[in-house]
């Protein structure tokens, strides 16, 4: 069932860990359309401008609670300060709350439907709550055993130090900016660190030759930095939102950044990759056979000739073979570059 959630943003010395000063601190997207916003639909949950409150002077610890329209949403919001007299903004995405316990508000129907499916024109003889627990527990073996791939691109606005990922984001593996300019002297630094520059002529003509050299040197030396482009990927606390991406020494022109990483099932969401499907629906299958096999092992107390036994056999060997599987086939190649 619905109920309320509470966005926290903190402001922190990276290096000292204590809080710092900022003002006017309020949920703004750049473009003043809305504060907080569902993803399905588009509609405004939070209005814009609407400010967030600090839970105690000096805390740097800001808070804005709302209503959530129902379980697992997945929302948008910006949250803009003022610090040093200038303003920044910090985007997030953020997964709604699902009811207390392990349920993970998961549609479970389909998957259901298809496990009967199944056994027909046999009766399942396992009850509906041990199958969705079944069912959550071949998802939470994907996602904490699996590397399967995933691929997003993520603007970043210039000067921000860290870029939030969405929620279906395990890991980091490699960050790719976009906009690298291709300049000859980025591959050989040398040449702008002792001041050379290119000296043309042309549209040149007339300027001094110092005030090239030195405007070149500084414009490659840009560049150079951006080959030393460093990332730190820190995990959400929480399954609820996505982690964030501490990025340093980007390319000027980088506007957006592509992230290769590992992929987690998030319980809102419906899955389209062929493989995870099928891994799930596969090791759902097997659990089944096992639980379904301890049943008629009982019921051989009553007379029933099949013992379960093969069931139960059968069902352990497809799930060893499929955590084999997911070991040796849910994983990354090994990333190259080409020069």
């Amino acid at each position: 069932m619905a109920g309320n959630i509470t966005l926290t943003e903190t402001f922190t010395n990276r290096t000292t860990g204590l809080p710092i000063t900022v003002t006017s601190v309020k949920l703004s997207d750049p473009t003043g359309a809305y504060g907080v916003k569902r993803n399905d639909t588009d509609v405004v949950v939070v209005a814009d401008a609407t400010a967030m409150v600090e839970t105690a002077t000096g805390s740097g610890i800001w808070e804005y609670e709302f209503a959530q329209p129902a379980d697992s949403l997945t929302y948008t919001y910006w949250v803009e300060y003022v610090y040093n007299s200038e303003t920044f903004r910090d985007k997030h995405t953020l997964v709604g709350t699902a009811s207390a316990g392990f349920d993970s508000s998961r549609d479970t129907t389909k998957y259901l439907t298809w496990i009967a499916q199944q056994y027909l024109p046999l009766t399942l003889a396992t009850p509906t709550a041990t199958l969705e627990q079944l069912l959550e527990n071949s998802f939470r073996y994907f996602n904490t055993h699996s590397a399967h791939r995933i691929i997003g691109m993520y603007d970043y606005a210039q000067g921000a130090a860290r870029i939030q990922l969405d929620a279906d984001v395990k890991m980091v593996y490699k960050v790719y900016p976009s906009g690298i300019s291709d300049y000859v002297i980025r591959n050989s630094p040398a040449w702008s660190l002792l001041g050379f520059g290119a000296i043309g002529y042309g549209s040149y003509s007339g300027l001094p030759s110092d005030l090239i050299q030195m405007d070149t040197a500084y414009r490659d030396y840009a560049v150079y930095l951006g080959r030393d482009f460093r990332h730190t990927f820190v995990p959400p606390t929480t399954l609820d939102a996505g982690g964030y991406l501490y990025v340093k020494n980007l390319p000027r022109e980088a506007t957006k950044v592509c992230v290769f990483g590992a992929k987690r099932v998030t319980a809102a969401e419906d899955i389209v990759d062929e493989f995870i499907n099928e891994w799930i629906l596969k090791y759902f299958h097997a659990l089944v056979k096992q639980i379904e096999g301890n049943t008629l092992r009982k019921a051989g107390i009553i007379g029933v000739k099949d013992d379960g036994g093969e069931q139960i056999k059968e069902g352990r060997e497809e799930q060893e073979a499929l955590e084999k599987k997911l070991a040796e086939d849910g994983r990354w190649a090994a990333m190259i570059r080409r020069f």
